[in-house]
């Protein structure tokens, strides 16, 4: 009563604070409680074609280990430092780290709107701490990009290696900067290379952000796609879930994009996105202007993420020499990819 005196609070604001806190209007639940609830909720998203495969998998997965490392503490006791105790625990990289703390902060934002807790602990997640489980989010604002002579040693290769199946993905990543999920839905139908203006249509149910749009085929990616003859089913193709990343990681070694670590391992030095953001960076620096980049990129056009991303990366020229990239003067004969 004294501190309370002292504080200038009265009984009933002690009280109110302390209900709302110690019997939530919602009822109680425990961390997996409320984590398989909003997992149930995810399952008929995903059953209705609502959420995509990948989507549900990947939340289903990191919010049960969330979920099981606290398992039956009520969600009304679990703390911020319990959590960023949990993530630095995890001892993995600061974009795993960020991907988990997505889940969470989903998780908590749903235990609030169900009233099983006041607050969520995110909410006093200072930038101190952010920066010290993920880094600093600037670090993230100059993406990795693949000089022109990687650029030419991964075309290559992949016409080299036609039992992988990758020079479709690896043309259309690099010279159209289309992400590697959506060229897995991307069926080849939809490449029309042979239209007056060739062109790529990403349909809303492939792109990211669920935004329809037509990329145009730059002429050096049209000189690649007439050496593939058989074109079947999706582009970047992939006979189980861990196919096309085994398959890449094939085309990566051969091409000398990794290093043997101290236990004699090969490791990919590979950095995700990476053929996305060499086409942004040459194409916005041979054209100079963000609006086109971002119309292609099928980011909105006021993005300033994506102009702070690739300006100032690449010089005109070497712009002008990416979209020069044309296939060996010797290779006269169509390559059979497998559908």
């Amino acid at each position: 009563m004294p501190k309370l005196r002292e504080s200038g609070i009265t009984i009933a604001e002690a009280a109110s604070f302390a209900i709302k806190r110690l019997r939530p209007e919602g009822g109680e639940r425990s961390v997996t409680q409320a984590v398989e609830e909003l997992v149930d909720s995810k399952r008929l998203r995903f059953e209705r074609g609502d959420l995509r495969e990948r989507s549900y998998k990947d939340f289903t997965n990191r919010a049960s280990k969330f979920g099981s490392a606290f398992e039956d503490l009520p969600i009304k006791e679990l703390t911020l430092d319990s959590i960023t105790d949990w993530l630095l625990g995890l001892e993995l990289g600061p974009r795993t780290i960020k991907n988990y703390l997505s889940i969470i902060s989903e998780v908590l934002k749903y235990a609030y709107q169900k009233q099983y807790i006041a607050e969520s602990p995110l909410e006093r997640l200072t930038d101190s701490d952010r920066k010290e489980l993920i880094g600093n989010s600037n670090s993230e604002s100059q993406p990795s990009i693949l000089s022109l002579e990687e650029s030419k040693r991964l075309l290559d290769g992949a016409l080299a290696h036609s039992e992988l199946d990758l020079l479709g993905p690896v043309v259309l990543g690099l010279f159209c900067g289309i992400r590697i999920e959506e060229l897995k839905r991307l069926n080849w139908a939809n490449v029309r290379d042979q239209e007056d203006r060739p062109f790529v249509t990403i349909s809303a149910e492939m792109a990211k952000k669920r935004r329809i749009r037509n990329i145009d085929i730059p002429k050096v990616a049209l000189k690649w796609l007439s050496l593939i003859k058989i074109r079947e089913g999706v582009v970047a193709r992939g006979k189980h879930h861990d196919d096309y990343r085994r398959r890449f990681n094939q085309l990566l070694q051969s091409g000398g994009f990794g290093h043997t670590n101290e236990k004699g391992k090969w490791v990919s030095d590979w950095e995700t996105n990476a053929m996305r953001h060499s086409f942004g960076t040459y194409h916005y620096a041979l054209h100079g202007n963000p609006l086109e980049t971002s119309r292609q990129l099928g980011d909105k056009s006021n993005d300033q993420v994506l102009f702070d991303h690739y300006r100032a990366l690449a010089t005109k020229e070497q712009g002008e020499a990416f979209f020069s990239i044309v296939p060996p003067k010797s290779e006269s004969k169509l390559v059979e990819f497998a559908g």
